[in-house]
């Protein structure tokens, strides 16, 4: 299975990482990045079913030490695209808005 990820994915994925450098230590930072690692590997294995609906096509799951929420879409058999990296304290209407870009 092939993981891509979005324009957003990776803006937002960049802003949560700059953020939780000024909250986290190194080491939990480094822990989010494996997180994030981890989340793709399974993906590639193709384990999408197993996170959590959100709609019909898009399925979410919690990642850094649930402080951040990633939102996926499986786009056919074969690709699986990675959204947005949603911080869980963020305004949750947010989510819709960010979506729909």
């Amino acid at each position: 299975m092939q993981v891509e990820f979005t324009e957003l994915a990776k803006i937002t994925l960049k802003k949560n990482i700059e953020f939780l450098k000024t909250v986290w230590t190194d080491k939990e930072v480094e822990e989010f990045l494996d997180d994030v690692e981890n989340l793709t590997l399974t993906l590639k294995e193709g384990k999408f079913l197993m996170f959590q609906k959100y709609s019909k096509n898009i399925r979410s799951a919690l990642i850094g030490r649930k402080h951040v929420r990633v939102y996926l879409k499986i786009e056919n058999e074969s690709l699986i695209k990675i959204l947005l990296y949603f911080e869980t304290r963020e305004n949750p209407h947010k989510i819709l808005e960010l979506l729909q870009q």
